[in-house]
């Protein structure tokens, strides 16, 4: 039988029977839809989530500490017991030596050591308060940052802050007052930022000695040279200062002059060439005895969550897709009690089984590609709807800012609607497997006199 003569025969069939197959492939319509749109939604939560850890640079940038090693030790003691054994914690230390080891790497572009400020200091500018995480860098390293205003070129004195560091300020005089004038609706809005480039901020640092109970206090002048562009991860709220000037307030802090190219840094910052070969350099650190943390990792966890959520809704879907499934076998069974006499006639003009479980079968999947192409075009403006209502209702929690707001809830990636088509289709199919048998059985002389 010829493609077309096939699907002639088969339209025709299913006009015949025009409300069971629509009320039938109604079915198909909600299970597809469903599909659609529970795993859009994990698509969206799985978006939302990796977004906010950074893109970009961010995916090359990797983070290195000081890995601890406990091993066990002889110690001699006094006494009958003789010799006995403790743990001791080594450490690999990030120092100068180290350093040279990790930017040897093939894998690796740039290491910089890095030196976070061992203390809060809460920043001030004029009537505003804010807060950030001071850090001291080297030069090399903030070249790899991109600024969209100043520049980030440091001297003495001078800071680099973070895309979001002004989303920290606030006016203690005003707080209060537009905290309770937001709960009663009377302030909606986005609200006031400061703008901080070339901006002179103070940070104030204070020191307690535990020898004599004093306390002492320092204040620092901080000029804002460059704002940098956003990123994601940590740099969005930090605040980036030369390196050296950071040793030196930590020394001050905690009372010690210490040398951190030869007792270790806390923490250094290395770039892998490319996106592709993070992995292979976070490997190859970790073989020196590192710690390493990065947004590859964080990402590629995040999405190891989301494909399990995404496949527990899909799961959820296919459930209706299912019960679907039992609709469309009762309605191809029904369809060979009405046409047994039709199917006796087609085997004695000379249709094989074969023709006949193939007419059967193109049926069903007819019925699920229409179930299909109508869920996929229900799931689209359904997760239209629900970005709608979620974003009006976001933006009321929000009182009415804009910032933040996600473009959108849901993701409905191309592959998905094709996906969900083709899974109706087969549904379709597997649904008519055992009706197409049961016709394509008949006896020819027995369905000719069957009444």
């Amino acid at each position: 039988m010829k493609i077309r003569d096939l699907l002639a025969l088969v339209f025709s069939n299913l006009n015949r029977m025009k409300g069971r197959v629509i009320m039938t492939a109604l079915g198909v319509v909600i299970g597809t839809a469903a599909v659609i749109v529970l795993v859009s939604l994990g698509a969206g939560l799985q978006e939302q989530a990796t977004a906010g850890i950074g893109g970009g640079s961010a995916l090359t940038e990797i983070r290195v500490q000081p890995s601890y090693e406990s091993q066990v030790v002889m110690e001699v003691m006094a006494g009958p017991q003789g010799p006995s054994q403790r743990s001791a914690a080594t450490q690999r230390r990030l120092n100068e030596e180290s350093l040279a080891e990790i930017r040897a790497l093939p894998s690796v572009a740039s290491a910089s050591p890095l030196e976070r400020l061992q203390t809060s200091g809460e920043l001030e500018y004029g009537r505003w308060r804010g807060y950030g995480q001071l850090v001291g860098v080297e030069p090399e390293y903030l070249r790899t940052l991109e600024p969209t205003q100043g520049t980030v070129e440091l001297r003495r004195g001078q800071i680099v802050i973070g895309a979001r560091v002004a989303e920290n300020f606030y006016q203690p005089s005003g707080e209060s007052e537009r905290m309770a004038l937001q709960m009663t609706g009377a302030v909606s809005g986005e609200q006031p930022r400061p703008e901080l480039y070339q901006a002179n901020l103070s940070m104030h640092l204070q020191r307690w000695s535990k020898e004599d109970n004093t306390s002492a206090e320092k204040t620092l002048r901080l000029q804002v040279v460059g704002i940098l562009a956003p990123i994601g991860w940590q740099h969005d709220y930090t605040v980036y200062a030369p390196l050296r000037e950071v040793v030196g307030y930590n020394s001050w802090v905690s009372g010690q002059h210490r040398d951190p190219a030869r007792a270790g840094y806390g923490e250094v910052t290395v770039q892998a060439v490319d996106r592709r070969r993070t992995l292979e350099a976070e490997q190859a650190i970790t073989a020196l005895g590192f710690q390493v943390h990065s947004a590859r990792q964080q990402i590629e966890q995040a999405n190891t969550f989301f494909r399990i959520l995404q496949a527990i809704l899909g799961s959820i879907g296919a459930v209706a897709l299912l019960v679907a499934a039992f609709g469309i076998a009762n309605t191809m069974l029904m369809a060979i009690y009405e046409r047994t006499r039709e199917i006796g006639l087609m085997k004695a003009i000379g249709a094989s089984n074969q023709d006949v479980m193939v007419v059967f079968l193109a049926e069903s999947g007819v019925i699920g590609l229409l179930g299909g192409v109508g869920g996929a075009l229900l799931g689209l403006l359904l997760t239209a709807a629900i970005n709608l209502v979620a974003k009006s209702l976001l933006l009321e929690q929000m009182g009415g800012s804009l910032e933040d707001l996600p473009e959108s809830i849901t993701h409905t990636p191309p592959w998905l609607l094709i996906f969900a088509i083709l899974f109706a289709i087969l549904i379709g199919v597997i649904s008519g497997a055992y009706p197409a048998s049961r016709a394509a059985g008949l006896s020819p002389i027995k369905a000719l006199k069957y009444e």
